[in-house]
């Protein structure tokens, strides 16, 4: 006759026997990304061209303004950059003779969320004689 004890003991055995099995076989795929997780992105973009002639100015305004609140950002004409504070996104500007492109990046999308809030509302401040509003679009 058979005890539980018996049954615990093989049953131990054969449980640490799949295990090192397993490992042998997940070994040369530690640290692969599966194929799902090799076509996503660590990042959300979109842009906005905002029509106006005074593309330049505007460009140098925002950047001016965003140095005293974030860690970088700099006007060299016709671009410039935001970086925002903890490495959150990032918005790229440019100042083309018709048009202020922007261009946001960010972590994920409740950032680019926030991230296109500043700037268009910072932008829709600065041009309100102009009147312009800012379209974002993914890309």
């Amino acid at each position: 006759m058979h005890s539980p004890r018996s049954h615990l003991s093989g049953f131990t055995a054969h449980i640490a026997a799949t295990a090192a099995r397993l490992r042998s076989i997940a070994g040369p795929l530690r640290g692969r990304r599966s194929p799902a997780a090799a076509g996503r992105t660590t990042t959300v973009r979109s842009q906005a061209r905002v029509p106006t002639a005074r593309s330049a100015r505007y460009a140098k305004q925002l950047c001016s303004h965003a140095a005293w609140k974030t860690p970088h950002a700099q006007w060299t004409p016709p671009n410039g950059v935001i970086e925002f504070p903890d490495g959150i996104g990032t918005c790229r500007i440019t100042a083309e003779p018709d048009y202020l492109v922007l261009a946001i990046e960010a972590t994920d999308p409740a950032n680019l969320a926030k991230l296109q809030q500043i700037i268009g509302a910072n932008i829709e401040r600065f041009t309100a004689r102009e009147g312009l509003t800012v379209q974002w679009v993914p890309n």
